[in-house]
């Protein structure tokens, strides 16, 4: 089932017959803060006093034009800017392919060099997402790249499920990057990517365990109770404060345990997405989390 529904959220024929159901964008609007900054502002301060930070995701991956890659780093813009304005404590999450880094890197490494520019002194950091396995590779390269360009703020997201994850994560431990432990949310071939969940939660579990000890600033993205519980175990004993590391989570998802995590003293980010592209992202929520999908379809039912 995980594996059908990773395949249709890359459906551009299904997106369209889905997206645009009216029952479909509700439910969806339980992951997502709406189509707009102004619902992911509304949002974020919502958060905010609850003692959470928050990280903006404008919504959109995969551009084929540099037309659509500009329209995405303008909306990156304009939300830095209203987050300054709104004096909220938050990063910004993008992904390389939403910059045209598949058709153009030179396009790519233009666009997020803006956005670094503006984003300096306003926003808390950078996070590359990771896509799939073809830009995993050029995903790093590419904080490397901005790393020598001065722009020390912007790190990427890693997925455990990967077997190349491990070394990735002292590559980019070494270089001093901020990096967001995640498992992983696309389907990938078992010779290059771990297939039972036992495998990927033990791969995440000796990656955390490496940016306890070495990471600048890790980021744990996880709603694993098992694996927050290893984390904040392993923390302890390595004497690593809880005010230098974060546990990250999605809008929408666990906010119980977000709530649990605050009052015990850890910080959480809460990855705050808004936009009208929702569909891929929605449909690999519902992919994760069984939950998730038993969620939505007592939604359906219901109505």
């Amino acid at each position: 089932m995980r594996t059908i529904l990773i395949k249709a959220s890359e459906s551009r024929q299904l997106q369209r017959q889905i997206a645009g159901r009216r029952m479909t964008r509700a439910i969806a609007m339980r992951f997502v803060a709406g189509d707009t900054l102004d619902e992911g502002i509304e949002v974020s301060h919502r958060l905010a006093r609850t003692g959470k930070t928050v990280t903006l995701d404008y919504l959109g991956e995969s551009v084929t034009h540099e037309a659509e890659a500009r329209a995405a780093a303008k909306a990156y813009l304009e939300a830095v800017a209203r987050l300054e304005e709104e004096q909220l404590s938050s990063g910004v999450s993008l992904k390389p392919s939403q910059m045209g880094m598949v058709f153009s890197p030179a396009l790519c490494t233009e666009l997020l060099g803006g956005i670094a520019d503006t984003a300096s002194g306003r926003c808390d950091h950078i996070t590359l997402d990771m896509e799939g396995s073809d830009v995993t590779e050029a995903t790093i390269a590419l904080v490397e790249q901005m790393h020598g360009d001065g722009y020390t703020y912007v790190g990427c997201a890693v997925q455990s499920y990967l077997h190349r994850t491990e070394s990735d994560v002292k590559r980019l431990s070494a270089l001093g990057a901020s990096v967001r432990l995640c498992k992983g949310a696309y389907a990938e071939p078992a010779d290059i990517a771990y297939q039972a969940r036992d495998e990927v939660d033990a791969s995440y579990s000796r990656c955390a365990e490496y940016l306890l000890a070495h990471g600048p600033y890790p980021r744990f993205a996880t709603h694993d109770h098992r694996l927050i519980h290893f984390v904040t175990r392993t923390a302890a004993r390595m004497h690593r404060p809880a005010d230098d590391f974060e546990f990250q989570m999605l809008y929408g998802i666990r906010t119980t345990l977000q709530d649990e995590l605050v009052s015990r003293g850890y910080r959480v980010r809460v990855y705050v997405p808004y936009g009208d592209q929702w569909y891929p992202y929605f449909m690999r929520r519902l992919a994760e989390r069984p939950a998730n999908l038993m969620f939505f379809l007592r939604q359906l039912v219901s109505r």
